[in-house]
């Protein structure tokens, strides 16, 4: 009679199933925590970068008023 070898066989492949379900769900999960944390280097890159561009931005302001001054006394 087929059952016991057909049951064995289904419970096998279930098994192999689940296996592969749960290292499917692991990987996923790993991969959420590795987007994690690239979120947060590109966060403190885009900090990092704002803070240089507010360096050059009042750089070049005080740039602009040293080239308003020296054609002031030009002018005299």
């Amino acid at each position: 009679m087929p059952g016991p070898e057909l049951a064995q066989y289904g419970i096998a492949f279930f098994a192999v199933a689940g296996l592969i379900y749960i290292i499917g769900r692991w990987i996923e999960r790993r991969d959420e925590i590795n987007l994690a944390e690239v979120v947060q280097n590109n966060t403190k890159a885009l900090e990092q970068v704002t803070a240089v561009v507010q360096a050059i931005q009042i750089s070049l302001t005080r740039q602009e008023a040293k080239i308003d001054e020296l054609l002031e006394r030009a002018r005299r």
